[in-house]
């Protein structure tokens, strides 16, 4: 069941920034929960800035999506971890190697 709200939208395509933001009039966006914007501006020619508002369809999960969502996104976020500070991988492998350069 579909629930028909209007939004603001504020959209920029310049050197300094390119982003588009959704603000959607009295309604609290959840886990699981999808808005389809109606007869929104799909080009934005580089160098502008443009603020739209209209209306947007909001759908609002089940109980169970949204405990699915909420219960297995925290095991997605792992995707994020690897961290490294060099262009290349360093095995345990390749210290042997470098070790045993050293002190040859």
């Amino acid at each position: 069941m579909s629930k028909q709200v209007n939004y603001s939208l504020d959209m920029s395509n310049t050197w300094e920034d390119l982003y588009a933001h959704v603000d959607l009039e009295d309604v609290d966006i959840g886990p699981g929960d999808s808005v389809k914007l109606h007869q929104v501006p799909v080009d934005l020619p580089y160098g502008q800035k443009r603020q739209v508002k209209g209306k947007a369809s909001y759908f609002k999960a089940s109980a169970l999506k949204r405990w699915f969502i909420t219960t297995f996104s925290r095991f997605e976020i792992t995707m994020l971890y690897e961290v490294s500070f060099s262009s290349t991988r360093f095995s345990k492998q390749r210290a042997r190697e470098l070790s045993l350069q050293k002190k040859s």
